[in-house]
């Protein structure tokens, strides 16, 4: 089944992106499907693409774009897997607001109100939730300070396993 994502690849700097790559190299099994990345809008199937570019397009328009810094090293979890995500102190509440913007129009009947938005990027994943909450304490312990900024918004498909950047859009509001 083909779903439909808004992505945010983030502008980082080249130390920053390099201890993220091999972060999540060593740490995610998704790392060579997609690269680090904010997730703005998450899977939906049974979107018109059309629609779906157009509304993206137009949320681009009307936001500019947001500078962050993360400091944070968080657990999140689901049913199946523990993840290390990176939480952005600096930009938190505009890439949520951002991310509230793409959830209108086309994209409200697949708003998911049982989970909060935390804006974050995937630095690793394992069923082994040990192993995840160690190194998210190491990465605290350690200290953070990832500097960065988001200024596009790309529209990706996911289908048969595989992830394809289609189209993006600048943010320019």
């Amino acid at each position: 089944m083909k779903k439909l994502f808004t992505l945010a690849y983030p502008r980082l700097g080249a130390p920053d992106s390099g201890f993220i790559e091999e972060f999540r190299r060593q740490h995610d099994g998704q790392h060579p499907l997609v690269k680090a990345n904010f997730t703005m809008a998450f899977g939906c199937a049974g979107i018109d693409e059309q629609a779906y570019q157009l509304h993206l397009e137009e949320v681009a328009r009307l936001h500019g774009p947001i500078d962050f810094v993360c400091r944070y090293a968080m657990l999140g979890a689901d049913a199946a897997h523990a993840y290390v995500h990176l939480v952005p102190d600096e930009g938190h509440s505009q890439l949520a607001r951002l991310h509230n913007a793409l959830y209108r129009q086309v994209l409200a009947p697949t708003l998911r109100l049982d989970i909060p938005y935390v804006p974050h990027i995937t630095l690793g994943a394992s069923t082994n939730r040990a192993l995840m909450k160690s190194l998210c304490d190491e990465l605290n312990r350690n200290g953070l300070d990832i500097r960065g900024s988001v200024d596009r918004l790309t529209m990706a498909v996911l289908e048969n396993g595989v992830i394809t950047d289609l189209m993006s859009a600048r943010l320019s509001g």
